[in-house]
């Protein structure tokens, strides 16, 4: 079976970073895929009657934790989804190290499904809390050490790096943060997430009143 020479020599031409992100966006479409089957369907069989409205709503009230888990990890690989292309567009091909970076990044992406469904089942036990959080925090630490990378290659303005970092910060702080507190309340350290929809807007609007002063 012969095959286009004009393609291959297309593809091979094709700038790295693109096929970079192609990987990256396939990978990170089947861990949001993955993320949902994390959330179990009630059987017919537990309900006395399958038919009622409320012990329906019963059973599935019973797996909140895992549509909570679910909804957490969904939002947080979004936002790196976005902070991950925009990094990978203003390095392009001009550092050789960014593609083992991306690779972590994309091995704690992977790891998330397992870690949401482990915090799903076990939402009271401190250990799954903190597996949860750390996989959240190694991810961030990999996208951090991109936006490093190219501040330091001059690719990425100061601006731009300053403020990539402050957004990006804010998911190690609070998830060190919640890695501790889960020892004392797995309840607190979750609520504790309510930052991490918070404070990335708060820097934006923070960083952006810096810089037009």
């Amino acid at each position: 079976m012969s095959s286009d020479p004009g393609a291959t020599r297309q593809r091979d031409d094709e700038p790295r970073v693109n096929r970079l992100l192609q990987l990256s966006d396939g990978v990170i479409a089947i861990a949001l895929t993955l993320l949902i089957l994390q959330i179990r369907l009630p059987a017919p069989g537990q309900l006395h009657n399958p038919d009622s409205a409320t012990e329906l709503a019963d059973q599935l009230g019973k797996g909140s934790a895992e549509f909570i888990s679910y909804a957490i990890s969904f939002y947080v690989i979004a936002q790196f989804w976005l902070v991950h292309r925009r990094i990978s567009r203003l390095l392009g091909d001009q550092e050789d190290g960014l593609e083992w970076w991306n690779f972590a990044f994309l091995f704690t992406i992977t790891a998330m499904p397992f870690t949401s469904a482990l915090l799903g089942s076990f939402v009271a036990n401190p250990l799954a809390v903190d597996i949860f959080a750390a996989n959240l925090l190694i991810a961030s630490l990999a996208t951090q050490a991109m936006i490093l990378i190219g501040r330091r290659k001059g690719l990425v303005s100061a601006p731009k790096a300053r403020a990539a970092r402050l957004s990006a910060a804010a998911v190690p702080i609070v998830m060190g943060v919640s890695i501790a507190l889960a020892w004392l309340s797995t309840s607190a350290a979750m609520y504790f997430w309510i930052l991490l929809a918070v404070a990335p807007g708060a820097i934006n609007r923070w960083s952006s009143r810096a810089r037009a002063d």
